[in-house]
C-alpha cells in the first residue's frame, strides 16, 4: 500500500478496498470521507469474521496513510460546485454524496482522484486516474 511517489493524488475508497491497485509514482492521501465510508463498512459487516477483516484493513490503511484530509469549508465550496455541475447534466448526486465529497477534496487540492469508479464523477471537471 505504501506509495512513495512524486505526483500527489487523493485515493477514492474503491482503491483503498482493492488489493491490486497500482499506485506507483503517486504520493497518495486520503479524504476523511473515505475513512467514514470504511468505518461504516466495518459496522455494516454481515458477521464477526467479516467485521474483523474489515477492521484489520482499515487499521492497515490508517497506519500507512495517517490522518485523512479534512472536509473543510473550502472543500464544501467545491462540493457545491460539483453538485451544481452534476445537476446541470441531469444527474442527481444525492445517491453518491460521499463520492462527490471525495472528488471535491481532490478538486480543492488541485490533485487527481485515483478511482475505480470513474462513472461516479466523470465529466465534472475533476482530474481522474483510473487504476
Amino acid at each position: 500500500m505504501a506509495t512513495p511517489g512524486h505526483r500527489r493524488a487523493i485515493l477514492d475508497t474503491s482503491i483503498l478496498v482493492a488489493s491490486d491497485a497500482d499506485l506507483s509514482g503517486l504520493a497518495c492521501q486520503i479524504s476523511s470521507v473515505s475513512y467514514a465510508e470504511l468505518h461504516f463498512g466495518v459496522h455494516a459487516a454481515p458477521d464477526d469474521s467479516a467485521r474483523l477483516l474489515r477492521q484489520h484493513r482499515l487499521t492497515l490503511i490508517q497506519s500507512v496513510y495517517g490522518h485523512g484530509i479534512a472536509f473543510t469549508d473550502d472543500t464544501a465550496h467545491h462540493y457545491g460546485l460539483l453538485c451544481g455541475r452534476s445537476e446541470r447534466r441531469a444527474v442527481v448526486p444525492r445517491g453518491r454524496a460521499t463520492d462527490v465529497m471525495i472528488a471535491a477534496t481532490a478538486l480543492a487540492l488541485g490533485v487527481p482522484l485515483v478511482t475505480r469508479n470513474t462513472n461516479d464523477v466523470d465529466q465534472l471537471g475533476v482530474e481522474l486516474l483510473a487504476r
